[in-house]
């Protein structure tokens, strides 16, 4: 049984949204049914991901001149 959802969105993305659907409600109804399905089927990361932050920053070799991207040094 279908359930309904109020949504609040910031002004450009209803803009961008109003303009791409114009009066189709059903198709901006299935997109954002789409675009929910696609975000809770990607796998969560969690806080104790191997890959965090943490990791990623201490993956630099020490003494490299790279580090400015990794807001190292700076």
């Amino acid at each position: 049984m279908p359930k309904k959802v109020t949504l609040n969105i910031e002004s450009h993305l209803y803009e961008r949204l109003e303009n791409r659907f114009k009066d189709d409600e059903r198709g901006l109804n299935q997109f954002i049914i789409d675009a929910i399905r696609i975000q809770l089927s990607a796998p969560a990361s969690s806080p104790d991901d191997k890959d965090g932050m943490e990791n990623y920053l201490q993956k630099g070799s020490s003494g490299s001149r790279i580090y400015g991207v990794k807001g190292q040094g700076w």
